[in-house]
């Protein structure tokens, strides 16, 4: 099965995931034929891909119907979403899909319980513990100062990488950014995370089963991506609470969750029910999340247990060169 080469189509290879994982794919025991994605002439994770396509935008119609043609051309084996907007689309309109290749998606029936932290928040009440956190409401400003105090955060519903995320300090401060949130948002408590954020990933069974869980714990750049990185052992309250979401979430493939540690408990940000863009810091501690995704998806078997790597990483800004006639 290693000798076999596996044809993968990895989209968004232009931002920091899909190069993440065009990186992982090279380092893995397979060979692969890597084609990459983007909607940008100088994506930058074509200079590491076998073959470059430069696409269309996911919400545009010819989308689903493009991916479509480029599997075919390429006689892919395996896709691997790597950009939100790409992954959504993909679940949206899963059933136009052709469904002779595999696709690295997660749970699709809870795609958009994950998507939501509002709805995330709802569906674990009561199983784990949760940032303390009030829906939005018509007083919510009133309710929040009643019961956090100032200042607390202000957070939408829906958004990664620490955006549609605001420190609150006044009603001034409320009614900026809840006009410029809308009404699709929470606030929470705000807790003194310094050195207690942590990043943890799994690879889902679909059966409430995981292997290879991680735990890194991080610090953010101001993209809101990981810049420092230490992958720190998981001591048993913190794979008890991931073992329970798990259980209730049932994921498939790559899956990330984030927590804050509070008061000796794991509290839990948000779930990103995909590949996150610490795949290629995972990839050097020794958990390579694309190997484990070919393990899985084309060849039908459980990946391995990986032996980890600890210590730290430290992400850099590097150079690319592309030479005039290159676009």
């Amino acid at each position: 099965m290693k000798n076999k080469v596996i044809n993968v189509l990895v989209t968004g290879v232009g931002a920091i995931i899909g190069y993440g994982i065009v990186k992982s794919l090279r380092n893995s025991s397979y060979k692969c034929n890597i084609i990459g994605l983007d909607i940008f002439s100088d994506a930058v994770g074509q200079v590491w891909c076998d073959k470059f396509v430069q696409g269309v935008r996911a919400d545009s119609h010819e989308f689903i119907s493009f991916i479509n043609y480029v599997i075919k051309q390429n006689n892919i084996d395996l896709v691997i979403p790597g950009i939100e907007q790409d992954l959504e689309s993909i679940i949206q309109n899963f059933q136009s899909l052709n469904i002779s290749v595999k696709y690295v998606l997660n749970n699709r029936r809870l795609f958009e319980v994950f998507n939501d932290k509002n709805k995330t928040y709802t569906f674990l009440a009561n199983k784990v513990g949760l940032i303390p956190s009030i829906f939005y409401c018509n007083n919510l400003y009133l309710k929040a100062l009643e019961q956090f105090g100032l200042p607390f955060i202000l957070k939408k519903d829906v958004s990664s990488a620490s955006k549609g995320v605001a420190v609150i300090a006044n009603q001034r401060d409320f009614d900026y950014f809840l006009e410029k949130f809308g009404k699709d948002c929470m606030a929470q408590k705000k807790l003194q995370i310094k050195n207690h954020e942590f990043t943890c990933s799994v690879f889902g069974l679909a059966n409430g089963n995981f292997v290879n869980p991680t735990c890194l714990e991080r610090e953010l750049s101001v993209e809101g991506n990981t810049k420092k990185a230490v992958n720190v052992k998981i001591d048993p309250e913190l794979l008890r609470t991931i073992t329970i979401i798990c259980k209730s979430c049932k994921f498939e493939g790559p899956t990330n969750m984030q927590f804050i540690k509070y008061k000796g408990k794991y509290l839990l940000l948000e779930i990103n029910a995909r590949i996150s863009s610490s795949t290629s810091i995972r990839d050097l501690f020794g958990v390579n999340e694309a190997e484990m995704c070919i393990d899985y998806y084309i060849f039908n078997k459980i990946p391995e247990i990986k032996a980890q790597k600890y210590g730290k990483v430290i992400r850099y800004i590097e150079d690319v060169y592309f030479d005039s006639n290159h676009f």
